[in-house]
């Protein structure tokens, strides 16, 4: 195996490691080292309390227990490898869910650490974008139901159709520079139910 002086993504990443042996810990540690990486073993301690800087987590398991599926999940912000053989497909499904990157065997001395950093980084992207989607449609999707509940308290207290209550609001934020949504709380504050 060669000993790359960087990443092969640039400068060398902190990386960190958490194995439930030992020994496995070590060689993984040793395996990233080669490749130009900063290791640090994380001990379960340490994996269940994130106090730790690092680029990524990369976890090595033998049995998947409720310590490594908490630790997983206190490290949402950096890409995180799971290298485990014995994963039920609803486990799996939760972890890609949350952005681990799964990799169904043991972590070997040839292992392309490399190229599995780069999927979880990937990964971890996605899951991240998918997030911020899901957040901000959920955000129009309250700012809808508000609109519409103004839209229709305005109708009750104003005597007026839906179209001349939706151009009445949408004339009001206008001038007030405001969203439909801000003026939909504004309307929804000040008009009895």
């Amino acid at each position: 195996m060669t000993t790359l002086p960087w990443g092969q993504d640039g400068p060398p990443s902190r990386l960190l490691i958490h194995a439930d042996d030992p020994g496995q810990a070590n060689r993984l540690a040793l395996l990233v080292s080669h490749y130009g990486h900063q290791p640090r073993i994380l001990d379960t301690r340490q994996l269940l309390t994130p106090m730790e800087q690092g680029d990524a987590l990369l976890v090595s398991c033998r049995q998947f227990g409720a310590e490594v599926r908490l630790g997983l999940s206190l490290w949402p912000g950096l890409p995180r490898l799971l290298f485990c053989e014995r994963l039920g497909g609803d486990t799996q499904l939760a972890l890609l869910q949350q952005g681990v990157l799964l990799v169904p065997h043991p972590c070997g001395e040839r292992e392309p650490v490399e190229q599995w950093l780069r999927l979880a980084r990937s990964q971890l992207a996605m899951v991240q974008a998918l997030m911020q989607t899901e957040s901000e449609l959920r955000q129009k999707l309250e700012e809808r139901r508000l609109i519409e509940q103004a839209k229709g308290r305005l109708m009750r207290h104003q005597g007026l159709d839906e179209e001349q209550a939706y151009r009445l609001m949408r004339s009001t934020a206008m001038s007030r520079h405001l969203s439909l949504g801000e003026l939909a709380r504004q309307l929804l504050q000040a008009l009895p139910a």
